[in-house]
């Protein structure tokens, strides 16, 4: 099954640079490739640091101007006896998110039954080593905590509520995870916590699309500890006033992204012998292609009319003679119905605007006390 890439889950945080806020010796001399900044100053392009931008230009208005929240679930997974993996315990934490320049960082704050260190050191939530799209193949070996927090990426273009998102690489490559977003803002002033949950979720076990301004594995953690979770349902506490969460109304992926670590190197020798081993032997196999991404070979699902298909069936990634079991996304609304193969089990392949949410402060301080009163 595919491990999907949150965007800012990616989550997707650096040093200041001496003289510069941000996390180095100084200029490189590196540019941002294929980043032009439009700025008519006569430099063309935007100066970048192991992955931190130097020059930023954008200086329209998004909803970033405020630090802004994230809440999120961590699996922390072990080995048993057998040497199998297993899920040890899962918990709750938030990202706060600042924004210098065009530059976005997170600082992980725990909810529940999560330390700091568990969450920082969780490779879950490192970047992948590569990241492959039409534009080329780019690294995230500079990664590192910097004084702002952990980079996430780059605030790429943005006009207040419309606005795009590319995720941290060592290039400052703007097409990386490009992801373009159209928010809305709802006041949550004086409604409960109850109001921004499914409302079955006490009794039932809602369908991810039901998830509208939490993300659905948050809820799942909520419910394992269903008196907790009916205390917290009854509460009449109510959000203070100015609280805010923006939810996107579309994400955009304009191109094909393939994401993958050394760690996921095969032993197959080729890219015909991974699908096989994979694919071939099961029960009406998916249909795969064969393409050439930025100079490298690649196989992804597609269906019966050779459209993108996205679902739990992996691509592969051929690199330096190597086969890499990759991840990816494909070009559309990621929040879209019909973004991915349809599914029958309420779990479908697209993501709910739950899992892209943000939270201002007021509001974020409100639901982490909440479920902090309740779950100990």
């Amino acid at each position: 099954m595919m491990k999907k890439i949150s965007y800012l889950a990616i989550a997707v945080s650096l040093v200041t640079l001496a003289g510069c806020g941000g996390g180095g010796s100084g200029d490189s001399g590196m540019t941002a490739g294929g980043n032009n900044t439009g700025n008519g100053s006569g430099d063309t392009k935007l100066k970048c640091d192991r992955g931190i931008l130097l020059n930023p230009n954008l200086t329209a208005k998004s909803i970033f101007e405020e630090t802004l929240y994230s809440i999120n679930y961590l699996d922390i997974m072990g080995v048993d006896s057998s040497g199998r993996i297993q899920l040890e315990k899962d918990g709750i934490y938030a990202k706060k998110i600042s924004i210098n320049g065009q530059m976005l960082y997170s600082e992980y704050l725990p909810i529940y039954n999560l330390g700091l260190t568990e969450i920082e050191t969780n490779k879950q939530l490192m970047p992948v080593d590569y990241e492959l799209n039409s534009s080329g193949l780019y690294t995230t070996k500079t990664y590192q905590k910097q004084n702002n927090g952990w980079p996430i990426g780059y605030l790429t273009t943005s006009n207040n509520l419309i606005l795009s998102l590319a995720t941290f690489n060592d290039k400052c490559n703007f097409s990386v995870n490009k992801l373009e977003y159209t928010f809305e803002s709802i006041d949550l002033s004086g409604k409960k916590i109850s109001d921004i949950l499914p409302n079955n979720i006490l009794t039932q076990y809602p369908k991810k699309n039901n998830y509208t301004y939490i993300n659905p594995y948050v809820g799942q953690i909520l419910k394992k500890n269903s008196q907790a979770l009916a205390k917290l349902l009854n509460s009449n506490t109510t959000f203070p006033s100015g609280s805010i969460i923006y939810i996107p109304k579309s994400a955009i992926y304009d191109d094909k992204e393939f994401s993958f670590s050394e760690s996921d190197a095969t032993t197959y020798p080729t890219l015909d012998a991974w699908f096989k081993a994979y694919y071939e032997k099961i029960p009406s196999p998916p249909s795969y292609k064969y393409d050439k991404i930025a100079g490298l070979n690649v196989i992804y699902h597609v269906d019966s009319n050779g459209n993108l298909a996205y679902s739990g069936a992996d691509p592969a990634i051929e690199m330096n003679g190597k086969i890499y079991d990759g991840e990816w996304n494909i070009k559309g609304n990621i929040l879209s119905t019909n973004y991915g193969v349809p599914t029958n089990d309420g779990f479908p392949y697209n993501d709910v605007s739950g899992q892209h949410s943000f939270f201002n402060k007021a509001a974020y301080e409100f639901i982490s006390a909440q479920i902090q009163t309740y779950y100990k």
